[in-house]
């Protein structure tokens, strides 16, 4: 099984990225114990930029739930804001191990985000974020509809979306369509900001947008 994610993971591209369970679980797991040395050197900020964003809404002690948190660059992002009580929920098994050895969120669970819904009772959080995941998603608004629920009214939902994948999949229109719905109102949607620029995969070409909304 360990030589069949390895191949999985060699395969991976990173730049196209994947919605195959198998493959994003197999490649993360592979990637857990040198992650957070190649995203710091990558000049990776998108945690660090969301939670600064989150907090402000937040209230020290306030649940958040973390979708797709990986080793825990977000919740150590948040912990730097403030006392959160933090969730996180990944598909990777070595990355959740890693996210553990922070001590920063009480409850981590393993689970595919394609999945819905979320193993998390409805209105528990004050906040849940998706950062640098719907890459890895079929269908992001049904997650980010999901996420929604989670969190009480309110509440508010943030999370980013590469600006390739935002024309790609008129992201923008996703976003109008869940506040028609009555489900959310935009607080706030950013300006293209740089993702990966120590990547030369991704440079200043593919940015990153940051959204955040307060859910109804």
């Amino acid at each position: 099984m360990a030589s069949e994610k390895s191949e999985r993971a060699q395969s991976f591209d990173l730049r196209n990225g994947s919605t195959d369970v198998h493959a994003v679980s197999g490649y993360y797991d592979d990637w857990a114990a040198t992650y957070d040395d190649t995203l710091k050197a990558w000049n990776y900020q998108a945690p660090s930029v969301a939670a600064e964003r989150l907090a402000v809404h937040l209230t020290p002690g306030d649940a958040v739930l973390d979708v797709g948190c990986g080793t825990g660059l977000f919740g150590q992002a948040m912990a730097r804001q403030g006392a959160f009580r933090m969730t996180g929920l990944d598909i990777s098994a070595e990355s959740l191990r890693r996210a553990g050895d922070l001590d920063l969120y009480e409850r981590l669970v393993a689970h595919d985000l394609q999945r819905l819904p979320l193993p998390v009772e409805g209105n528990a959080v004050a906040a849940a974020a998706c950062i640098g995941v719907l890459t890895y998603i079929e269908d992001a608004a049904d997650l980010l509809r999901d996420m929604c629920r989670c969190t009480r009214p309110g509440g508010v939902v943030t999370f980013t979306q590469r600006t390739d994948r935002w024309a790609e999949r008129d992201f923008a229109k996703a976003i109008e369509a869940i506040a028609t719905e009555g489900i959310w109102t935009v607080l706030e949607i950013s300006e293209p900001m740089d993702y990966l620029p120590g990547n030369d995969d991704f440079g200043k070409e593919i940015k990153v947008i940051h959204t955040l909304c307060r859910v109804s």
